[in-house]
């Protein structure tokens, strides 16, 4: 089995046992954000990246924590949602999302192969 497979079955099975803690606890909004944003900071960690890697998950435990606490209300709520939502979608194209573009060692041409910009056209 290898690590994707191995890192799905661990988010596989932390998201169902986060839905049994909610059935059990019936706190279902925003429970329901926190073993999402859990489940897939489990699924980035066992694939070996650091628990901050996955920002989708970082912004699925800010919605839940805006929704848990009991200060924050209003209509402003919505336009919150849908500037992230916008921010995950267009980001990279802003420039406003930043992602590791690191080549991997394989992307380079090997010594000799390597062809002038005349030969490519």
């Amino acid at each position: 089995m290898n690590n994707k497979q191995r890192s799905e079955q661990i988010f596989g099975g932390s998201f169902l046992i986060g839905l049994a803690i909610l059935f059990i606890t019936g706190y279902w909004w925003p429970g329901i954000m926190f073993v999402i944003g859990i489940s897939m900071i489990i699924r980035s960690v066992s694939e070996g990246q650091s628990w901050s890697a996955d920002r989708n998950a970082l912004i699925v435990l800010v919605i839940g924590v805006v929704f848990a606490l009991p200060i924050f209300g209003g209509n402003w709520l919505p336009l919150l949602l849908i500037a992230l939502g916008a921010y995950m979608l267009f980001g990279e194209r802003l420039g406003l999302r930043t992602e590791d573009k690191r080549r991997e060692v394989s992307d380079f041409p090997a010594r000799g192969d390597e062809k002038s910009k005349n030969d490519m056209l």
